[in-house]
């Protein structure tokens, strides 16, 4: 019996060994697996880095087109002001021009502003000249500095 004792504790040192082998290889695949699962994690987060610029560097150009975009909204705003001032006044000096040709044609209703309109006029002799038609800025060009 005793030897059968002996295999006895044998046979449980060699299972207890197995298991102590089998869960030092069990760790050891873990950690190489773990070790692989960082290193691919490693190289992802390279990648992940490198969009996440691009992604950055991308929104810093969105940025920037939109503020010039307000910018040019702004200005046209205030071009489209100017503009609607610009015109305001004109229209202003027309009619103050118009009611100067009224009153020039109520006191001298015999004026003959027939040609007036295709750039011509008639003096008081009845000769037609050619009117003037260039504009300031074109006698200004023309002038001499």
């Amino acid at each position: 019996m005793a030897g059968k004792v002996i295999v006895a504790v044998v046979v449980i040192a060699v299972i207890m060994a197995a298991v102590v082998m089998v869960g030092r290889q069990r760790k050891t695949q873990q950690a190489r697996r773990a070790e692989s699962l960082r290193s691919e994690a490693g190289e992802q987060s390279s990648l992940v880095r490198q969009r996440e610029s691009k992604a950055a560097e991308v929104d810093a150009r969105a940025r920037a087109a939109q503020a010039e975009s307000d910018a040019k909204a702004a200005e046209a705003e205030r071009l489209a002001l100017a503009a609607e001032r610009q015109e305001a006044e004109a229209s202003k000096q027309r009619s103050e021009v118009d009611d100067q040709f009224h009153k020039a044609d109520e006191i001298d209703p015999h004026y003959d502003n027939t040609h007036v309109e295709d750039g011509n006029t008639t003096d008081g002799t009845g000769h037609t000249h050619q009117a003037d038609t260039s504009s300031t800025e074109d006698r200004d060009r023309e002038t001499p500095h």
